[in-house]
């Protein structure tokens, strides 16, 4: 009887320390995955702090090459390098600079002639018997030549386009005409909005004008600049977009004039060569285009970058001002840092027929998301030069 009773007593004897085994390899292995889970995360953290501190090491080494690049723009702009009564797309400072290699990545971009541009900034120095004379038609000047290149463009023109312009740029509270506007009827918008009135240094100022939009802005964008000063249009780097506005009626026939006889050296060759066309005297040619219109020469540029460096991509738009036969200086500098995943153009136009079969081959599946071209402004044939 008690050897019966003495079996089921040996066989949970035998079960229990299985059951502790078994409870222990259990907890062995909950151990090991939560130790591997933190060793895992603070691994993942580490690896994310390093790529952090390599991207900002490598975006501040990205601007200081940027730094170093308007360095060597400036000094391509100075008097000892360029000669500064007259500019034009055969100088030095027209080539696009090429890929230049760095270590780690490279540098790429161009210059642009914001003088090629209409300056908002140059309505400010408008008052009222001036912009008449412009609107009657028996003179010809900024205002006449802003609402051409509006006319050009396709957008409506009518007689507040260059008032409400001029009225938010004056220091008064008074409307050039009644077509202006001044502070108080910005001061019913909703919401409300004030003038400058001042020289404006964001061309985006302009869909804040009356009767201007946000899409008038986006169109007229690669033909404006807000220059801190009244400044000409340059004949010699105008595009023909610009050149149609300056044409004062003469349409394709002065843009084909103008561009077969360029460069120009003086603003008088530029009146010779109109004058020999036109035949009505050099006088009255001045008369037609003054010098406070157009002349050949620039005080303005703009420097556009593509800085790539590791895993840093820099966008740079330095606006340099060369005055008189001083040293060039830059006057402002936007740097924007390129998004990973989105594929930056350094020219819109491109010459090359494999480049521009590959761009169109782009199917709604492998979409591409392009920034804005960098150098927008260099014309097609310096493009196929370097």
């Amino acid at each position: 009887m008690q050897s019966n009773h003495s079996r089921p007593a040996e066989s949970m004897a035998a079960t229990k320390p299985q059951r502790q085994r078994g409870v222990a390899l259990l907890a062995t292995l909950i151990l090991t995955l939560a130790v591997t889970i933190i060793l895992g995360n603070i691994f993942y953290r580490h690896q994310i702090e390093v790529n952090q501190a390599a991207g900002s090491l490598h975006s501040d080494q990205a601007v200081l090459l940027a730094i170093s690049a308007e360095s060597w723009a400036r000094d391509l702009l100075s008097p000892v390098n360029d000669d500064i009564k007259t500019d034009h797309f055969e100088e030095d400072w027209a080539r696009a600079i090429p890929f230049l290699p760095v270590d780690g990545g490279t540098v790429a971009g161009c210059m642009v002639d914001l003088q090629a541009r209409f300056n908002l900034n140059s309505l400010s120095g408008y008052t009222i018997s001036p912009l008449q004379r412009e609107m009657d038609g028996t003179k010809f000047g900024h205002a006449r030549a802003w609402e051409n290149l509006l006319q050009s463009l396709d957008i409506p023109v009518d007689g507040s386009r260059v008032a409400v312009i001029i009225d938010w740029l004056d220091k008064d509270d008074s409307s050039i005409n009644p077509s202006g506007a001044e502070r108080s009827e910005y001061s019913l918008y909703d919401p409300p909005r004030f003038p400058h009135n001042n020289l404006i240094s964001d061309t985006g100022e302009l869909a804040a004008m009356k009767g201007y939009s946000l899409r008038d802005l986006q169109i007229l964008s690669p033909w404006i600049s807000a220059l801190p000063a009244l400044t000409t249009v340059n004949i010699n780097t105008a595009s023909e977009q610009m050149l149609l506005a300056l044409s004062d009626g003469m349409g394709m026939e002065f843009v084909e004039l103008v561009t077969a006889g360029r460069p120009y050296d003086k603003r008088t060759d530029f009146y010779a060569a109109i004058n020999e066309y036109l035949m009505i005297g050099e006088q009255q040619v001045e008369l037609r285009w003054p010098a406070t219109l157009v002349d050949v020469k620039t005080s303005f540029f703009q420097l556009n970058l593509e800085v790539t460096l590791g895993q840093s991509k820099l966008q740079v738009k330095s606006i340099i001002h060369r005055k008189g036969s001083g040293t060039p200086v830059v006057i402002s500098r936007e740097i924007t840092v390129v998004p990973a995943g989105v594929t930056t153009l350094l020219f819109s136009a491109v010459s090359d027929d494999e480049d521009s079969d590959t761009e169109a081959d782009d199917s709604d599946g492998n979409k591409k998301y392009y920034m804005q071209p960098l150098c927008e402004e260099i014309p097609n044939d310096n493009n196929a030069d370097y």
